[in-house]
């Protein structure tokens, strides 16, 4: 166990323990790792400009060190960086992800994955003037590069969506094994991209309609990778047998029961998400940050139940140890 100190101190050592390196090596005044924790700082003391990030970490030494930091950058670095944070976010969630199946904190034999829509920052840019690329006079801090994206739960909404696919057990915790953030992209064709992304553990995939697609369900199959997805269609004369079976499957008790995991896992998952770390609407505007933030959340997530599992407190009580920082 990580000696007794601080909270935030102990997860960043948490970091160093099961960072997965992903670039060739070059020499820079500061690696990735120790900006990847610098950026964790921000998001979990709810930093959102670098430069509250920069003020705190100059009043905060211990902090710093724990990042890796012989000095502080300066505020056009970390501006700079920080647009290399979501490619690395995702790198390092598909890593945590991996331990933490493989290590029976979760159960990584089930997954669900679904796409949440981000609310950006600032005005919305409505449909008509966004397609004929007209910005209203007045209109100030508009998020040119957000898109429209329907919610079941919120209807229409202006900013991005994150695609997520986490475990689902019912009886350990939930972890986030893949993720990526986009505009309005079809999410089954952001899944079928990011198939490889996923823990070889994976055997069955739990998705909602929108991923009744051939071509996934095909990728998934030479995967070994079960898909339980209602179709999108009604059956025809023309469906195929694999479509009837697997529609008759869902249908029958143990399909329903199998099934009934999806709704109690991802779609929760995204709430809590959200409300524990603020992005709700997003406190940022524009697709490097909030992709980066939301990545950042999700990784944090992971490494939060991790902090739990190390310290033997339970899994999922995530917001107390929020609290603490």
């Amino acid at each position: 166990m990580i000696p007794t100190e601080q909270p935030l101190i102990e997860l960043l050592a948490l970091i160093d323990m099961t960072w997965e390196q992903t670039s060739s090596g070059s020499l820079k005044q500061y690696s990735e790792q120790s900006m990847f924790k610098v950026y964790v700082v921000g998001l979990l003391k709810q930093l959102w400009s670098r430069r509250s990030l920069w003020r705190y970490l100059q009043g905060n030494p211990a902090v710093a060190a724990a990042c890796g930091l012989a000095d502080i950058p300066d505020r056009r670095t970390l501006d700079r960086r920080f647009k290399e944070m979501a490619g690395e976010a995702e790198a390092q969630i598909a890593a945590l992800g991996l331990i933490l199946s493989v290590e029976g904190v979760t159960a990584g034999y089930v997954a669900a994955s679904d796409g949440s829509a981000f609310a950006t920052a600032g005005p919305v840019w409505h449909k008509a003037d966004k397609e004929a690329e007209r910005i209203p006079d007045g209109l100030h801090g508009l998020d040119t590069g957000a898109d429209w994206i329907y919610s079941t739960y919120h209807g229409w909404v202006y900013g991005y969506k994150a695609h997520v696919t986490i475990s689902v057990s019912p009886t350990l915790v939930r972890t986030v094994l893949s993720a990526t953030v986009t505009g309005s992209d079809c999410e089954s064709h952001v899944l079928q991209d990011h198939l490889d992304d996923l823990p070889p553990l994976v055997e069955t995939l739990l998705l909602d309609a929108g991923y009744d697609d051939a071509d996934l369900i095909a990728d998934c199959a030479e995967r070994d990778i079960e898909v339980l997805a209602p179709l999108a269609k009604a059956l025809g004369q023309s469906s195929s047998p694999q479509r009837r079976d697997r529609a008759a499957y869902l249908a029958s008790p143990q399909g329903k029961a199998r099934y009934r995991q999806r709704g109690s896992s991802i779609e929760p998952f995204f709430a809590t998400i959200k409300a524990l770390f603020h992005l709700q609407p997003s406190p940022v505007r524009g697709y490097i940050a909030i992709s980066a933030f939301i990545l950042l959340a999700l990784f944090a997530w992971n490494l939060l139940v991790l902090f739990n599992f190390v310290n033997s407190l339970p899994l999922g009580h995530v917001k107390p140890i929020l609290d603490l920082l």
